[in-house]
């Protein structure tokens, strides 16, 4: 009885106060102030989607989270949460999102560094891809692209930038290359010669864009066209060229493919101009020579998920 006695006077503090025990997770929720249910969600939702993409262990479930720290570097917004979990307690930093294990990254300002350094290196190597829905439609003329992209990464005197004119010029070529396949000519029109580019945009732009209503989409890919071209060859042709004159003829000529991929694209899919079923103008249309349909695209809303693909049975996604 006195040994009882002895050993709850030693476990007593001096000054009599008691340490408190530790609150049960539901109840620290209940009192959290300046939530919003709706990111805790996206966060929940994509924590436990992450942790359970195998079935070798029980469903991991998130227990608590809290918004610890939100950050802007270079006008992107980074935020973290601290997320107690069935399976311990993790990181979850956002924009683009990720987790890491509080065990290996205990301080969250080190984690921010790391991350931010992380996403810095993942966007200059994804810089130089052809990120765009027309790049399996022009599969050539981007490939040359991205090869004109990993040129520029390593190139430092004159004679290499004057190398990314010349493979510009390379992908302006290729993108033309198949146009007698698709652009329809009026009759008597002469045909030009392969590889003359500025004639063969302009037809291409006659014919992607073509009446009064379009006139002026129709002057812009010409005057885009036609100025990146005499960049490109300005480029190759100089021999005192600089790293800012080759960045910015690759700049040009991924905004000519990507104007007249689009142009092309909207013209071939024969794509409506508001969605049949909720009237939105959000609409898309995917390249999809697979599928083995004429014309061989997919269109999309992004608002009701319409899509102009034809079932097995004949019925329609509407």
């Amino acid at each position: 009885m006195n040994s009882a006695i002895n050993q709850k006077i030693a476990a007593t503090p001096a000054d009599g106060c008691t340490s408190p025990s530790v609150p049960i997770i539901g109840s620290v929720r209940k009192v959290v102030l300046e939530r919003n249910e709706r990111d805790e969600q996206e966060v929940i939702e994509y924590f436990e989607w992450q942790s359970n993409k195998t079935d070798d262990h029980e469903p991991i479930r998130v227990l608590h989270l809290e918004k610890m720290k939100t950050e802007v570097v270079f006008g992107r917004k980074h935020v973290a949460w601290d997320v107690h979990a069935t399976d311990g307690r993790w990181w979850v930093i956002t924009n683009p999102t990720n987790l890491y294990s509080q065990i290996e990254f205990p301080s969250l300002d080190y984690l921010l560094s790391f991350h931010v350094g992380l996403i810095a290196r993942l966007a200059a190597r994804d810089s130089r891809k052809a990120e765009t829905p027309h790049q399996n439609r022009f599969a050539a003329a981007w490939r040359r692209w991205e090869q004109a992209a990993t040129a520029m990464d390593h190139a430092s005197e004159a004679e290499d930038f004057q190398a990314i004119g010349m493979k510009c010029r390379e992908c302006f070529l290729a993108f033309v290359r198949t146009a007698p396949e698709y652009v329809e000519l009026s009759d008597g029109s002469p045909i030009p010669k392969r590889g003359d580019f500025k004639a063969w945009a302009e037809l291409i732009a006659d014919w992607a864009a073509p009446g009064e209503q379009s006139g002026d989409i129709r002057s812009h890919l010409k005057k885009v066209s036609a100025s990146a071209w005499q960049l490109a060859n300005w480029l190759t042709h100089t021999s005192n060229a600089l790293a800012v004159d080759a960045q910015m003829t690759l700049d040009a000529t991924h905004h000519v493919l990507e104007v007249f991929s689009t142009a092309v694209i909207r013209k071939e899919s024969a794509r409506p101009e508001r969605c049949p079923q909720c009237a939105s103008y959000q609409l898309q249309s995917f390249y999809s020579p697979e599928l083995e349909i004429d014309p061989p695209y997919v269109t999309v809303c992004h608002a009701c998920n319409w899509e102009s693909l034809q079932m097995p049975d004949g019925d329609a996604h509407d």
